[in-house]
């Protein structure tokens, strides 16, 4: 009754108070901003890749965003909405379980296998997707590199398990720490695991397009 309490509690304060309706919109402000400035990012990364590939020496990251920006944000679009397009199907069956589960947590059980399909799909998705970017990029074409992708795609799911599990582990550090040293220790450790976050996407990003480059372009 308590849990149940507390999200009728939740529901009513967005309604009526504003301050959290304010911090809400601008949560969601910093995350389109986000999901708008990490293709352009991507960009520039896969253009210093590529010219680091042809033994070129300079900064090519801004130049890249320019050049490349839009089209992968095109790819970037193309990703989120085939990463959404499930959830007109599994949102009603998952957002009926997640009700029931206040009264009830065992009910939570349920959703680990929607959650698992959904999240591996948007892996397989992204990968492809990625691959894609290689080939597009570097002008050897789209669809080779896809196929690159289907032919190497071992290699590449481990390369992303193992910097997965990386991450990871560095997530469960700062939920034990926030658990057993909340405050200022928990605080301090949340803001700086935010670098090595990036670096992991930077060096996931960076160890999938030397797979490729093996496969685009053999020694």
């Amino acid at each position: 009754m308590g849990r149940l309490l507390y999200y009728v509690e939740g529901q009513f304060s967005l309604d009526t108070d504003p301050t959290i309706r304010t911090w809400l919109w601008m949560f969601l402000g910093f995350v389109v901003l986000r999901l708008l400035l990490s293709p352009f990012i991507r960009a520039g990364l896969l253009h210093e890749l590529h010219q680091e590939r042809k033994g070129e020496r300079g900064l090519f990251f801004f130049p890249g965003m320019k050049l490349y920006g839009f089209p992968v944000f095109i790819f970037s679009l193309i990703e989120w909405v085939l990463g959404l397009l499930p959830l007109y199907w599994l949102a009603p069956k998952m957002y009926g379980l997640f009700l029931s589960s206040f009264l009830n947590y065992s009910l939570l059980l349920h959703l680990v296998p929607y959650v698992l399909a959904w999240l591996i799909y948007i892996f397989i998705v992204r990968l492809f997707l990625l691959y894609m970017q290689f080939g597009y990029t570097s002008g050897t074409g789209m669809f080779s590199s896809l196929f690159i992708c289907l032919k190497s795609l071992i290699p590449a799911i481990g390369i992303s398990i193992i910097l997965g599990a990386a991450g990871l582990v560095l997530l469960l550090v700062c939920g034990v720490t926030g658990i057993y040293c909340p405050g200022l220790p928990a605080l301090l450790i949340r803001q700086l695991s935010s670098l090595p976050s990036t670096l992991f996407k930077m060096w996931g990003i960076s160890a999938q397009y030397h797979l490729w480059r093996s496969k685009a372009f053999p020694q």
